[in-house]
């Protein structure tokens, strides 16, 4: 039997539409959840404490091995839409991380975009590998 190769990224126009239908879902609720962090970061704090009774860092440890291995499952399937979630979890995990130490930390060189940059950067990294690993 002969194998098709896959030759385009994020498969045909359908399952295009369903690949950005889900990243505009999770990006909604991402944009919710840090609107909603930002609002009340007190409120946040206690329900990131609450949560399982675990610490905030393996909260966020947690989502960045199930971002890695759902961004890793996406590569081993053919639908290409695993690896953007995967990456998107990963880059959250990033972020996270940079608020939990401190976003001050992160200006390098005293450029304040730097700390929104790093988990801009992971994520379009990640997705570019998805794209070239998925040719």
């Amino acid at each position: 039997m002969a194998q098709t190769v896959e030759e385009e990224y994020m498969g045909g126009s359908k399952a295009r539409v369903w690949t950005y239908v889900i990243l505009a879902g999770l990006l909604l609720v991402g944009l919710l959840v840090a609107n909603f962090v930002w609002a009340n970061p007190d409120d946040a704090r206690a329900a990131l404490d609450g949560f399982l009774g675990l610490p905030g860092w393996a909260i966020v440890g947690i989502m960045a091995v199930l971002g890695v291995l759902v961004f890793w499952g996406g590569l081993k399937i053919e639908a290409d839409w695993p690896e953007a979630v995967g990456a998107l979890m990963i880059a959250g995990a990033v972020l996270a991380v940079e608020m939990m130490v401190g976003l001050e930390t992160f200006r390098l060189f005293g450029m304040g975009f730097m700390p929104y940059f790093i988990p801009l950067a992971v994520f379009v990294v990640l997705f570019g590998l998805g794209m070239v690993k998925s040719k």
